[in-house]
């Protein structure tokens, strides 16, 4: 049995991870969280830009080249995320390495296929060169930053509900969470459209950064032991 934790239950730093393969995507975060960092994946470099907007205190990127589904690729997306965010980028790609000066001073690049001493390294080297920035960030969000509120923040779900909510702050997809609950996709839908009303949101990314939000708010989430 493999324990999986979700974003909210590690004391590490938060690192946003942008990978639309969905395998590669469960691989990185896992090799991530072993280490100690608290990862909240996504598909999209739209996603991505959403989360860095929604005052997470995000420490690092980590982000493939190839995003499918997205206006951007990994490398426009380091140089966006450099320039408005300041945060440290680890690009990575089994396909394209970039041109000398396609990408920003202290933007990372590592080849697949990926070791996890070498992710790991990497991700630490854009984190922790930046004390000031982290004192400033921490300072920031419990000053200037506003948290998101949603209307149903404080409404009670089932503990089924639960259950799904958690899985979705994985990243998991709507048969992953079925599979790994039990139930059919249909069901797991079911569930989804009820969580999207309790939480107030409209979007599988709005879902999942609310549900980030509440679950970390609570003294006791549940937490799932999966095969």
């Amino acid at each position: 049995m493999t324990s999986f934790s979700p974003a909210y239950a590690r004391p590490g730093p938060r690192v946003l991870l942008v990978e639309d393969e969905v395998l590669a995507r469960l691989a990185f975060a896992a090799m991530l969280e072993s280490d100690g960092f608290r990862v909240v994946p996504v598909a999209t470099a739209e996603e991505a830009l959403e989360v860095l907007g929604a005052g997470l205190n995000v420490k690092a990127v980590v982000t493939d080249v190839n995003l499918a589904g997205s206006s951007l690729d990994g490398f426009e997306l380091a140089r966006k995320v450099h320039e408005e965010h300041q945060i440290g980028v680890v690009v990575v790609s089994g396909r394209i390495s970039p041109d000398e000066g396609k990408l920003p001073p202290g933007v990372r690049f590592i080849a697949k296929p990926v070791h996890k001493a070498t992710l790991v390294q990497l991700v630490r080297s854009v984190v922790e060169p930046q004390p000031a920035r982290a004192a400033n960030g921490a300072d920031r969000d419990q000053t200037s930053s506003k948290p998101m509120l949603y209307p149903g923040a404080n409404r009670t779900l089932t503990r089924r509900q639960q259950e799904v909510l958690v899985l979705l702050t994985q990243g998991r997809s709507n048969r992953e969470i079925a599979g790994a609950l039990g139930l059919s996709e249909n069901t797991v839908k079911v569930h989804l459209v009820t969580l999207f009303k309790v939480l107030g949101v409209s979007s599988r990314t709005e879902a999942l950064l609310a549900g980030l939000k509440r679950l970390s708010s609570q003294q006791d989430p549940p937490t799932l032991l999966l095969s």
